[in-house]
């Protein structure tokens, strides 16, 4: 289900629409006034919007609450109540920094499927010119990334607000991991079989997490300086036992297992 995303609230029952945000609506979804279209406001709502006008001149669109106007007083905790029961747990995806094109896919391909945060790792392994790329995205100087999200949400539907941290080395990723609570579970992807489990082997870890935390090399995998670390952490090395995957293969394959085995053990 496709929606538009606003930036701002609800003004009595209206959402005005200016700048990149008209562009998109005037010319790449060319509504027109009467159109009905799905709007996610701040804080998850999702809330069914008329095009009242459409100021073309002004470059503005003024939108209304079609119907009942979901969001209240109580603004956004309907709207997170719901996105919990779709999203009982938080995903969090600790991606090594990869060639930028393959860094837009992973971050495109992980907002679609629900991933709340993603942390970008500046590894051994990792080229300098990616890392600074990252850094540039995640710190606000290129706002590629977050553009990336916004799209993404609006093609998917997703109710989650997935934000991306600033890039981080591996010691300053652990720490962050360890500042996250004692009901998280960290899963990093592992090319070698020696000393690690399966998926289907951390069920029992898995059940009744909060937060699970999974981390996915860049192109040159991760270092076993880098595991060790993760491992002192917390971290679950996994093996997945199948062919050699790519990068941006790796990132999806293994949000795809986490969440279906995460998903088993809420039936």
């Amino acid at each position: 289900m496709r929606q538009f995303v606003a930036d701002g609230g609800l003004e009595k029952g209206c959402l005005y629409v200016e700048g990149k945000k008209f562009r998109y609506l005037n010319s790449v979804l060319r509504v027109e006034e009467g159109d009905m279209v799905d709007v996610r406001l701040p804080g998850g709502i999702l809330q069914p919007m008329t095009i009242a006008k459409i100021d073309r001149a002004a470059k503005r669109i003024t939108m209304q609450v079609a119907g009942e106007e979901v969001a209240d007083n109580a603004f956004g905790v309907h709207a997170r109540a719901a996105a919990k029961e779709l999203f009982p747990y938080e995903l969090w995806l600790f991606q090594f920094v990869a060639k930028p094109p393959k860094m837009d896919l992973i971050i495109r391909q992980a907002v679609e499927v629900g991933v709340a945060k993603i942390v970008p790792i500046a590894g051994a392994f990792c080229q300098k010119g990616n890392v600074e790329s990252a850094r540039k995205k995640s710190g606000g100087e290129d706002d590629r990334w977050r553009r990336i999200v916004t799209e993404a949400r609006e093609q998917s539907g997703s109710p989650v607000e997935t934000e991306i941290l600033g890039c981080v080395t591996v010691e300053e990723a652990c720490r962050l991991a360890e500042s996250l609570g004692e009901d998280r579970v960290g899963v990093v992807l592992y090319e070698r079989s020696d000393d690690t489990v399966s998926i289907k082997e951390l069920s029992g870890t898995l059940c009744g997490a909060k937060k699970v935390l999974l981390a996915v090399g860049a192109e040159g995998g991760i270092s076993p300086e880098e595991i060790g670390l993760l491992k002192e952490t917390g971290f679950y090395a996994v093996h997945i036992k199948t062919n050699i995957l790519r990068c941006e293969t790796a990132a999806l394959y293994g949000i795809a297992a986490v969440q279906t085995e995460m998903d088993s053990l809420g039936e």
